[in-house]
């Protein structure tokens, strides 16, 4: 089972994608994309399952600016 890379008070960035990147089903919002947060919440949420049957990904609730916690996925997360 993965585990989370960041941890609470953590400071991240909001990653913006590449030109010809898929975003996925649940990419963050685009306002606040290239944007630095406060890791709030780690842990792990029940995702789909890939091929080694773990269904369990990182996910973490952010914390940016006035806007209330964002919960969002690790692989949108980068060190800031």
């Amino acid at each position: 089972m993965k585990r989370p890379k960041f941890h609470p008070m953590d400071l991240v960035k909001v990653r913006t994608p590449g030109r010809h990147e898929k975003l996925g089903t649940r990419p963050p919002g685009t306002l606040i994309m290239g944007k630095t947060a406060t890791v709030e919440i780690a842990g792990l949420i029940n995702g789909a399952a890939s091929s080694v049957g773990d269904t369990m990904t990182p996910a973490y609730y952010i914390r940016m600016e006035n806007l209330p916690a964002i919960l969002i996925y690790e692989e949108w997360l980068e060190e800031a």
